[in-house]
């Protein structure tokens, strides 16, 4: 793999909050779909389920808004 490529890959993930790109979603619906296969021990038959419900999930879990824990607030560095 080209090392710009690996490079470009790496920095598209998507922000908090934002959608991602076509091939990052579908990378983490595959992932989560067979997350839920496992779970469901690796019964057969189910692939059209699970991939729908992983990526209702990816979508939801993308679309949710960053919550931050109360306490130390982020300050500002002045050299």
């Amino acid at each position: 793999m080209n090392t710009r490529k690996k490079s470009e890959e790496s920095s598209r993930q998507a922000a908090p909050g934002a959608m991602p790109d076509r091939d990052e979603l579908r990378r983490r619906t595959a992932e989560m779909a067979y997350s839920l296969y496992l779970r469901r021990g690796r019964a057969p038959g189910h692939d059209l389920e699970d991939w729908l419900e992983a990526e209702r999930l990816v979508r939801e879990e993308m679309a949710a808004p960053v919550r931050r824990s109360p306490g130390r607030q982020r300050t500002t560095l002045t050299h």
